[in-house]
């Protein structure tokens, strides 16, 4: 691999044999030079290997795909086993069963030739059929293109609430640390990238459909373990006793609490086996309430589902 990598795109699997082969041919058919495809296999057991591997035996470009195997520790130490290795000044993220759409090898490196900003954010189609990409609804952070003010993107990239790492590609040197929380396989993603943002200066939005989004039942989404839950629950408490993230701005804080605490809310209502809403939670929930009931950012239903959980929660259970 070249020491002039500009772009390293991480790509973590795991038995998604279905999928990868689409995947890889989508990121060869506009692979350049000066990118590096960072493949990590972690502990696949379904041929998704040995696919990898075939794929860059055939490849015009063979040089410029690293493949990692490690055994199986979750995406987000697979993630991190990419970043490690990476050589490129710019790292994205591919999920192996969604699809670079056409033109965003060549639209990231315009742009980091052009502005080199520290973050760059990328649009999105979302998809259940590829058949059917052409047709999907672009999706996009913000209204705007081009650079960004910090303040008022940031704020609305917390509103809006979608922390999928593949919408970014970030500069390496300006986080030079940056890890995903490892043994975590549900909201990682909340949990790594708003320290992006913390430290970038410099955003640019890229307000082109780069990224297929493949939504199916196997993804982590329609997966949600008990233990999971309580992940998520523990950094919860931890962002609300400003733990985690301590040096993020009250207002983001604020946000991304209500966020989670409406997450939490809506998973608790789904577990069956729950028979009483956690007392710990409905308390964590009304001092959350309490301090932000004047943010104009999430509607007065939702607020009173929160401030009134358990209420809410029997009613649902006397329903079903």
């Amino acid at each position: 691999m070249q020491s002039d990598t500009l772009l390293s795109v991480i790509v973590p699997f795991y038995n998604v044999a279905g999928y990868l082969p689409q995947l890889l041919h989508s990121i060869e058919m506009q692979l350049i030079e000066r990118v590096q495809v960072v493949l990590v296999c972690d502990g696949a057991s379904d041929g998704s290997l040995e696919l990898a591997n075939h794929h860059i035996a055939a490849s015009a470009m063979p040089q410029l795909y690293l493949l990692l195997s490690q055994q199986n520790a979750g995406v987000s130490v697979a993630r991190n086993n990419g970043i490690k290795h990476a050589t490129g000044d710019y790292i994205g993220f591919i999920d192996a069963d969604d699809l670079m759409l056409p033109g965003y090898i060549q639209a990231v490196l315009d742009v980091i030739h052009k502005h080199q900003p520290d973050l760059i954010e990328l649009g999105f189609k979302r998809f259940t059929d590829s058949g059917a990409l052409n047709d999907a609804k672009p999706r996009y952070l913000h209204r705007s293109s081009g650079w960004l003010t910090k303040d008022k993107a940031v704020t609305e990239v917390f509103k809006v609430n979608q922390w999928f790492p593949w919408l970014r590609v970030y500069r390496k040197k300006m986080v030079s640390d940056f890890q995903f929380p490892a043994g975590i396989a549900f909201c990682e993603d909340v949990m790594a990238i708003p320290a992006l943002y913390q430290a970038a200066e410099r955003l640019y939005h890229l307000r082109l459909p780069l990224y297929g989004y493949r939504e199916h039942q196997a993804s982590a989404s329609f997966n949600v373990k008990a233990e999971h839950q309580q992940q998520l629950q523990n950094f919860f408490t931890r962002l609300q006793q400003q733990q985690a993230y301590p040096s993020l701005r009250p207002l983001w804080r604020h946000i991304l609490l209500f966020h989670l605490a409406y997450l939490l809310f809506k998973l608790q209502l789904d577990n069956k086996d729950l028979h009483s809403f956690p007392d710990k939670l409905d308390q964590h929930f009304k001092a959350l309430i309490r301090r932000c009931w004047w943010l104009p950012h999430f509607s007065i239903r939702k607020k009173l589902q929160l401030a009134f959980a358990p209420y809410f929660f029997n009613k649902s259970r006397t329903k079903s």
